[in-house]
């Protein structure tokens, strides 16, 4: 494997930038600037380089990094638990660790706005997000946008008192209400939570993904 060390400073660069953004969608020239080389030129020759040695490959229309140095690997910030129940854990704002991931295995779209959660409880285990169940123990991805308006059926992380929580978002426009539901393959032994536009409530993300936890 070749390493990391030995790499041009301006692949260091483009790489960096793969990691968060959309190399192929931004101008050359915008890129030229962003990695200060003289000419575009120069740009192309180090795309090359790096999909050449297999540090940049495609995924769908995208360059992003493999694993073969440690840039490709995304470190998300993990904020805690969330209940998948009632919810009963403080929304502190405090990294406790961070999720090192390759972003061709989750939707890294945005990726610095991401942030991981650990799903407690069974109360979502009927959910799926990009085609994975969220079952107890696993890792929700989060993008955090506390000023978006969550679609009905989105599943979100809602604080409600300062308490963190994974449910189904639904807008009760008959009765005036915020719908917090449950989606688990044992519906019957979990109740909705229904709360008020006035409540001390906020909606901190959506979830965009979610990776499997170790459990058998």
């Amino acid at each position: 494997m070749i390493q990391y060390t030995l790499m041009h400073p301006t692949q260091r660069k483009i790489l960096a930038i793969a990691q968060l953004e959309d190399i192929v969608a931004m101008r050359r020239v915008d890129l030229t600037a962003r990695v200060r080389c003289s000419h575009p030129s120069q740009i192309t020759h180090h795309l090359n380089q790096l999909i050449k040695h297999g540090h940049l490959v495609r995924r769908e229309g995208k360059l992003i990094p493999s694993l073969k140095t440690k840039q490709g690997l995304l470190r998300v910030p993990v904020m805690g638990e969330a209940d998948c129940g009632e919810a009963t854990k403080y929304a502190d704002g405090r990294v406790i660790d961070y999720l090192g991931i390759s972003p061709s295995l989750i939707n890294a779209e945005g990726a610095d706005s991401l942030y991981a959660l650990i799903a407690k409880g069974s109360s979502m285990n009927r959910a799926k997000v990009a085609g994975k169940e969220i079952r107890d123990g696993d890792y929700v991805i989060v993008k955090k946008d506390t000023s978006h308006k969550p679609q009905d059926g989105d599943i979100v992380v809602s604080i409600i008192g300062g308490l963190a929580n994974i449910k189904r978002f639904l807008w009760d426009e008959p009765n005036g209400r915020i719908a917090l539901l449950p989606d688990s393959h044992s519906q019957d032994e979990f109740a909705p939570i229904f709360i008020s536009k006035n409540d001390d409530f906020q909606i901190d993300g959506v979830v965009v993904d979610v990776v499997k936890g170790m459990n058998p």
